[in-house]
């Protein structure tokens, strides 16, 4: 079973993402860039799913940090900002993919099944 990092400081978000892969995947959440960290020095997801706007550290400053702690984590952000600044940054230093708030689950999961292992059988969100 694929592993499933969800960081955002909102917990809604949070909630919403755990609900929609906790079937097919490992999930675990962090509300900033400490918890984030820790996690994944713990246990290596095969997914990140990372607000680019958190408290404290940036979004993009923690993509730098899991890229120099290992490269092949496949980071997809997240943004509810229009600037294109920050996604060609976030781009550039490493991020697979940058999603618009609000998402589509239904996209959303075939992306994250697109970077990371899925456990036979899962149903596609309706």
């Amino acid at each position: 079973m694929g592993r499933i990092l969800i960081v955002d400081d909102d917990r809604r978000i949070l909630q919403l993402l755990g609900d929609c892969f906790k079937d097919a995947y490992t999930v675990e959440t962090a509300m900033n860039g400490g918890e984030a960290l820790t996690t994944i020095e713990r246990q290596r997801p095969d997914v990140v799913l990372l607000d680019i706007m958190l408290p404290g550290v940036s979004g993009i400053h923690l993509l730098r940090e899991i890229k120099r702690l290992d490269p092949t984590i496949a980071v997809i952000m997240v943004t509810g900002s229009d600037n294109t600044t920050l996604a060609a940054e976030a781009l550039a230093n490493g991020a697979a993919r940058l999603i618009m708030k609000p998402f589509n689950l239904r996209d959303l999961d075939q992306l994250v099944a697109e970077l990371a292992p899925k456990e036979p059988g899962h149903a596609q969100p309706e």
